[in-house]
């Protein structure tokens, strides 16, 4: 807990030495405890992602444009973990060529801003020439996303500020927050999109939803070539080609409608 006078941290934000002083001492702690966070086992980097959480603070003293101290906190809160987040992105950054990072950063536009998704449209065909090795574009996901910020809200209109991405994620796997880390959210990011996409494809018609399944092999579904089998499947349902290429662009349609609806729930 940050203890700062109003009086303080007034002064501070009028750049009085002392006061300065003051917020930087008291943010000290919330410094150390992200820096830890952000380290994970590279205990070696703890210093490093702390000296740059205390710049933070010198500079995010001057940017703050609040008056209360729980604002304060918040926003001097999301400044020092966005500065380690920087600094340890730029630290695993060396390891990965500067094509792929921009290749990286591509897909990460074309999947709208999901590093999950990016990493696997890095490696496909929508790339090109520049499309990049599974192993290149594992790397530069990491490089890239490093670890999501624990501390993020993890929907402001929904849950407003006060509910982090650790705190739902701590819920959900009946963990408490403080030992939440990085791979936890990742293993519960991927049970969130198993149950968004199984809600989304109950949503369908049976033959819409039959036809989506065989296009990526779906339990109990055998996987089924777009367009190449799409005789095969008409005769297993009963169908015509026709109407299984309509089951699939109506599905598909659906689908992205629902499974959005999903989303934005994250």
């Amino acid at each position: 807990m940050i203890e700062l006078s109003a009086e303080t941290l007034a002064a501070a934000k009028n750049n009085d030495i002392s006061a300065v002083a003051a917020v930087v001492a008291a943010t000290e702690d919330l410094v150390m405890s992200r820096a830890r966070r952000v380290a994970g086992s590279d205990v070696a980097s703890v210093d490093d992602y702390a000296q740059a959480g205390r710049m933070a603070v010198w500079e995010g003293i001057k940017r703050f444009e609040g008056e209360t101290l729980a604002e304060f906190v918040t926003f001097i809160g999301r400044s020092i973990f966005g500065a380690m987040v920087d600094a340890r992105r730029e630290e695993m950054m060396r390891g990965v060529s500067p094509h792929a990072a921009k290749v990286f950063g591509e897909a990460l536009a074309q999947a709208a801003g999901d590093p999950y998704e990016a990493e696997q449209i890095a490696t496909s065909e929508a790339m090109g020439k520049d499309r990049l090795s599974p192993e290149l574009a594992f790397a530069a996901r990491l490089s890239w996303a490093g670890m999501d910020s624990l501390d993020r809200p993890f929907n402001v209109d929904i849950t407003g500020e006060s509910v982090s991405l650790g705190d739902v994620v701590a819920r959900d796997i009946e963990m408490p927050a403080d030992l939440v880390e990085a791979r936890d959210v990742a293993a519960h990011r991927r049970k969130v999109v198993r149950e968004r996409v199984h809600l989304a494809l109950g949503r369908l018609s049976d033959r819409q939803r039959t036809v989506l399944k065989a296009g990526f092999g779906i339990a109990p579904m055998a996987l089924y070539r777009v367009a190449v089998d799409d005789s095969e499947l008409a005769d297993e349902l009963g169908a015509t080609p026709a109407q299984v290429q309509m089951a699939r662009y109506r599905g598909g349609l659906r689908f992205a409608e629902v499974y959005t609806e999903g989303a934005r729930e994250c």
